[in-house]
C-alpha cells in the first residue's frame, strides 16, 4: 500500500503538504478503520459528511475512498454507502 505515513484518525489535511489531498485523506480513512472509529461491518460517514468534514472535493474523497475500496478496507454497495469490511 503506497500511503503516506504519519497520519492519525484526528489528522487534519494540509493543503500545502508534500503528500497529495486525496492519499492524506486516504490515510486519514485507514487510521479510523484500524482505530475502528469505524468498525468492520459498519458504513463510513456519507459523500457530504467527508466533503464538509475535510474541505475537499467530491473527486477527493472519491479517489481516496476508491483506493482505500482496491486495498481491500471498504465495499461501496449502490444506494446504501460504504463499508468497512473486515480485516482479512
Amino acid at each position: 500500500m503506497d500511503l503516506p505515513s504519519g497520519y492519525g484518525p484526528d489528522t487534519e489535511i494540509d493543503d500545502e503538504g508534500m503528500d497529495p489531498v486525496w492519499k492524506q485523506l486516504a490515510a486519514i480513512l485507514l487510521a479510523r478503520i484500524e482505530a475502528e472509529v469505524y468498525p468492520a461491518g459498519r458504513a463510513i460517514p456519507s459523500l457530504t459528511q467527508l466533503l464538509q468534514e475535510f474541505g475537499v472535493s467530491r473527486g477527493t474523497v472519491l479517489k481516496a475512498t476508491g483506493y482505500l475500496e482496491d486495498a481491500g478496507f471498504l465495499r461501496a454497495v449502490q444506494g446504501r454507502g460504504v463499508f468497512v469490511l473486515p480485516k482479512q
